[in-house]
């Protein structure tokens, strides 16, 4: 006879690993569920550091209004939502592969993969 279970589906998880911005940094790797999280929330949970000595002092709280939270995306883009009109503005003549951490949503719910 065929097993069965009660128990619910899992739910898709991105991978997040965090590198450093000079080489020989300690990389951090991280599982959130898909959709649940900004990326700000996630590395601050996770204790990752995500602010340069200013963003420190005078960052916004992740309103959206400061533009001191950008993290670059080196893969996995596809598994993050679109920009945000807050990043079109802070973002305008920047690389389409950095991000502000407080306006990006990790997965969408259904996706799972791996962000770097």
């Amino acid at each position: 006879s065929p097993e069965t279970s009660d128990s619910l589906p899992e739910s898709p998880e991105i991978q997040l690993e965090f590198l450093g911005p000079k080489p020989g940094d300690e990389v951090r790797i991280v599982k959130s569920k898909s959709g649940d999280k900004l990326m700000r929330t996630i590395m601050l949970d996770n204790k990752i550091e995500l602010y340069a000595t200013y963003g420190k002092l005078m960052n916004c709280g992740g309103g959206g209004s400061c533009g001191t939270c950008i993290v670059e995306i080196i893969q996995g883009k596809e598994l993050l939502n679109e920009r945000r009109n807050t990043e079109f503005r802070y973002l305008k003549n920047k690389p389409e592969t950095w991000r502000l951490a407080c306006q990006t949503i990790v997965g969408d719910k259904e996706n799972s993969g791996k962000v770097i």
